[in-house]
Order: C-alpha cells, then structure tokens, then sequence
C-alpha cells in the first residue's frame, strides 16, 4: 500500500506540476480571500462603531451630579475622530465644538495633542451678603469688608470718602450680582522638541482666572508610537501582529517550490 502511494506520489511530481501548483494557488487564493473578508468586516464595525460613538458624542449634553467629594461635577462624552474630518463637518458642529478644534489644530502646530478640551466655567454670586469683618477708618473716611474665612471666596472691599450712618450700627455689604465669564482650554501633548513627553496645559480667557498650579497623570506605557506612529511604526506593528501570517504564507511558497523541483 505505501508503495503504490509512493508511486502514485513520484507520478504526481514528475507528470502534473501545474496540478500542484493550481491546488498550491488555489489554497493561497482561498485563505487570501478569508483574510481579507475578515478585514473588510473588522474595518467595517469599527467605521460603525467610530461614527455611532461620533454621533453620540456631538449630540450629548453635560451632566451634572455630586461625586464622592460632595463636589459638583459636570461630565460629557468625548469627540474622537481626526481635525481634518470635522473641519469638514463644521456645518454640523456646535459654536463651542467648532472653537475646540480650532484651538487643537493651533496646539498641533508645535505640540501633537493627545487630548483637549473647552470648559466654559463662569464664576457667578447673586446676592451675598458679607457675613465677616467690618473694619471702620474714621479719620480717612473708608470701611473695609474682607472676607479670608469662606473656603469657597476669599474677597476685600474697602469703600472710600464715607462714614457710617450711625455709629452704633456696623454697615453691611451686600453684593447683588458678581458675573466672571470664562472659558478654560485643557490639552494633553507630546512636546515636539523634547523627546516627546507628555504635557497638561490649561488656558483661560478671563484675565482675572489665574492657574495657581497643574498636577496631571498618565497611565504608564502611553507613547507617541501608540498614540500617533509614524508610517514605520505602523508597519513594524503589522508585522508584529501578522508576523504568523508571514511565516505560514513563506514556508507555503518554499515547500511548493521544493515539491515542484
């Protein structure tokens, strides 16, 4: 029985070499196919995906709730998608989105920016009425309100060239309507020219909004290979991921050529 198969193998090789090499082609067609249909429908669920995710993201509006901190926390979902593809959507965007990728694509001249984003945080006091201090100066005719105890305003009003009505009953201070509009731009990058490090920015509009300090965070191993890969990269990590792919279709083509000798 071996022998016959020997023999009907021996025949195979000598007699039909395009007979192998259809079936060889034939099978490097078919998982050529299969892999590239796998693709398509891989590609295609992510372009879904990105777009459903887009969609949400531009329509949602922020929420407000209490964190665990009791604090008053507003949060909405993120854009992601390229500057280049919403610049061609502007008519679809808000004002404020259209302003935010603006300012990203400005940031991007000299820094590659992993993430940003536009606050509009306005500071706003409707009818306080000071509750510390009062501190009269009769002989320059001016009264003091400061205020160092609140932990959420700290202020110091001084009113000059007057006394008070009665000199048994201390002035007060009531502030009607205090109004500070302001829009915040936070930015993660890569710094361009200083291997790369990741930086936090923040930018005010209200010339009275001053950053006293920044403490940012990470996750470790984020690098500009994973966040924005050069063509080589992109390659080297193709052919880290596919690397199994590669062997098989070689030692294929090899064991095909060294059949048909």
């Amino acid at each position: 029985m071996n022998a016959l198969l020997l023999k009907f193998w021996t025949w195979l090789k000598e007699k039909n070499h395009m007979l192998i090499m259809f079936i060889l082609l034939l099978l490097f067609g078919l998982g050529t196919t299969i892999y590239f249909q796998r693709l398509s429908i891989a590609n295609y669920k992510n372009k879904y995906e990105t777009e459903s995710k887009l969609k949400n993201a531009l329509l949602d509006t922020a929420r407000m709730y209490r964190n665990d901190r009791n604090e008053w926390t507003a949060e909405k979902l993120t854009i992601q998608e390229t500057t280049k593809n919403l610049t061609k959507m502007y008519g679809q965007l808000t004002d404020a989105q259209k302003e935010l990728i603006d300012r990203v694509k400005e940031i991007n001249k000299k820094s590659d920016v992993i993430t940003a984003a536009l606050i509009q945080a306005n500071v706003k006091i409707d009818s306080l009425l000071h509750q510390g201090d009062v501190e009269i100066d009769t002989v320059n005719k001016r009264i003091s309100f400061p205020e160092l105890k609140n932990p959420d305003i700290h202020y110091n009003f001084e009113v000059g060239n007057v006394l008070p009505a009665f000199p048994n009953i201390k002035p007060t201070l009531l502030i009607k309507d205090l109004f500070l509009p302001n829009k915040s731009t936070v930015s993660f990058q890569f710094d361009k020219t200083k291997g790369n490090p990741i930086s936090f920015s923040v930018s005010n509009s209200n010339k009275y909004v001053y950053v006293a300090n920044i403490e940012s965070y990470a996750i470790p191993g984020i690098g500009k290979d994973i966040i924005k890969p050069t063509g080589w990269q992109k390659t080297w990590g193709w052919i880290k991921k596919n690397g199994t792919i590669i062997v098989v279709g070689v030692g294929g083509v090899v064991a095909g050529h060294y059949l048909l000798k």
